[in-house]
C-alpha cells in the first residue's frame, strides 16, 4: 500500500508539473525558438530525473544496509520516501517563489509557437 501511495503521489506531482512547465516555456519563447525552448526544457527534465532517480536508490541502499549483521529495509524505504518528499517540497517552494517574482502577464504579451499559429489564408494561396 505504501508503494502504491508513493507512486500515486509521484504521478500526480508529475501531472501537475509537466504541462505548466511546457506552457511556461513556450509562452515566453519567441515563435521561431519554440523548438529550442522545448528541447532545453526536456533536457533539464531528463537531467533532474537522472539525478533524483540515482539519489533516492542510493539513500535507500545506504540506509537499508545498516550496520553489519542486520538489514534495515524499512528504515531505508522511510528515508528514501523522506528524500522524495523533500525534493518535491523544494520544487514546490521554488515554483511558488518564481511565480511570486514574475510580473502578471499582459494580454497578448506571450508568443505563440509557430505550430499552433493558425495559417494565414494569403500565404496558402
Amino acid at each position: 500500500m505504501a508503494l502504491a501511495a508513493t507512486q500515486l503521489m509521484a504521478g500526480v506531482a508529475g501531472g501537475l508539473t509537466v504541462s505548466p512547465n511546457q506552457t511556461q516555456v513556450l509562452q515566453h519563447a519567441p515563435a521561431e525558438a519554440a523548438g529550442v525552448g522545448g528541447a532545453i526544457l526536456q533536457m533539464a527534465q531528463r537531467i533532474a530525473a537522472a539525478v533524483c532517480l540515482s539519489a533516492v536508490p542510493a539513500v535507500y541502499l545506504h540506509a537499508a544496509s545498516g550496520p553489519p549483521g542486520g538489514s534495515h529495509p524499512r528504515a531505508g524505504y522511510a528515508l528514501a520516501c523522506c528524500v522524495c518528499a523533500g525534493l518535491l517540497a523544494v520544487a514546490l517552494l521554488l515554483s511558488l517563489l518564481r511565480r511570486a517574482a514574475m510580473p502578471p502577464p499582459r494580454l497578448g504579451s506571450h508568443a505563440t509557437p509557430a505550430l499552433l499559429t493558425p495559417p494565414n489564408p494569403k500565404e496558402i494561396a
